[in-house]
């Protein structure tokens, strides 16, 4: 099923409201092609990229990665494509600070960085640049993954609890990688770890055990 103008409307409605008194907004850009066609005659990346510029600028934190940037906004880098298999972490250096400077409401954009090898196969990590600072997270490697469906939501969710939690965004960085680390290895789309699960991997335990 496709997204509505009204769903639109009420979205940028919340957003306006809640930048309005203060509330703090975060903006997943995933894009998924089949839910921009409502209006007919305009490709899916056009109607996202007008509906989505007017969300954003209420954004106080930015997530996503290398392909949405481009999708949504056409924003890129050389050396940031996935099916390379590489990180050039210069490029998605470049990719926050374009959209930092297109969205200036935005304290935090992060980005995640995959390098798929292989369909259950893919290197993990991310970065956060917050203006002044760029910081990068360990880098895991994932094999024999279960389940991909997620990942995304899992570090969203990781990184808005540990902002929440942690004096240190490298902290609260490293606390969304390793939770959606972990949901690599969980069937579905919900997380199933806790958070001690979590702060152990962080740590240093790549055993995958779960902590009960």
């Amino acid at each position: 099923p496709a997204l509505s103008e009204k769903a639109f409307r009420s979205t940028l409605a919340i957003a306006k409201f809640a930048s309005g008194h203060g509330i703090r907004i975060s903006c997943d850009l995933n894009f998924r092609k089949k839910l921009w066609n409502w209006e007919p005659g305009t490709a899916p990346k056009a109607l996202a990229k007008k509906c989505m510029e007017q969300i954003v600028a209420y954004a106080d934190i930015i997530i996503g990665n290398e392909e949405d940037a481009s999708d949504v906004f056409d924003i890129s880098s050389e050396g940031t494509s996935v099916e390379s298999g590489k990180i050039n972490i210069a490029g998605y250096q470049d990719v926050a600070r374009k959209l930092g400077e297109r969205f200036p409401k935005s304290s935090l954009i992060a980005i995640t960085l995959r390098e798929s090898k292989s369909a259950d196969w893919n290197g993990w990590a991310a970065c956060l640049n917050d203006g002044e600072k760029f910081y990068e997270s360990k880098r895991y490697e994932i094999r024999d993954i279960v389940d991909r469906v997620g990942g995304g939501d899992s570090f969203a969710g990781g990184l808005i609890y540990g902002l929440n939690n942690y004096d240190c965004k490298q902290s609260a960085l490293e606390f969304a990688v390793a939770a959606s680390c972990l949901k690599h290895s969980i069937l579905g789309d919900f997380n199933r770890v806790g958070v001690s699960d979590v702060e152990k991997l962080m740590g240093g335990d790549g055993t995958g055990r779960v902590q009960r």
